[in-house]
């Protein structure tokens, strides 16, 4: 009987092993993707390391103030031998949550509008971003 117990026992083990989502501990995630309709909106995504450790010379991408105190989203991603530029103002409601974007150090969505308005901001933490 405790032989049976014991088999019992390592199976349920074994299966609740196997069963268990896969853990992320050490796992980082760097990435800098951006891109620009024609009409001038687009999208930004990534964390600020990626941009940092990405190969392209020029690439880099940060949240701001300007002198006078108005938020501003800027980057720049180089591919080859080209650089293209990004940046935009947040609307109120976006600019709302500016002191967290300047402080963030995970996985970042920015989109902005044809007008340059940023009108939509994902901040994402997570372990996989801990080495800012």
């Amino acid at each position: 009987m405790h032989r049976l117990l014991k088999r019992g026992a390592s199976a349920c083990c074994v299966a609740t092993l196997l069963a268990a989502p896969a853990v992320l501990a050490g796992f980082t995630t760097e990435s800098a993707h951006c891109y620009k309709n024609a009409d001038g909106s687009g999208r930004c995504q990534g964390s600020l390391l990626g941009f940092r450790n990405h190969a392209g010379a020029n690439t880099q991408a940060y949240f701001s103030r300007s002198s006078n105190g108005a938020p501003f989203f800027y980057a720049a991603l180089t591919t080859g031998a080209t650089t293209t530029y990004f940046s935009c103002n947040p609307d109120a409601v976006t600019g709302a949550h500016w002191s967290k974007a300047m402080n963030h150090e995970g996985y970042f969505s920015i989109y902005w509008s044809a007008q340059g308005d940023c009108y939509s901001l994902f901040l994402i933490n997570g372990s996989q971003y801990s080495n800012f």
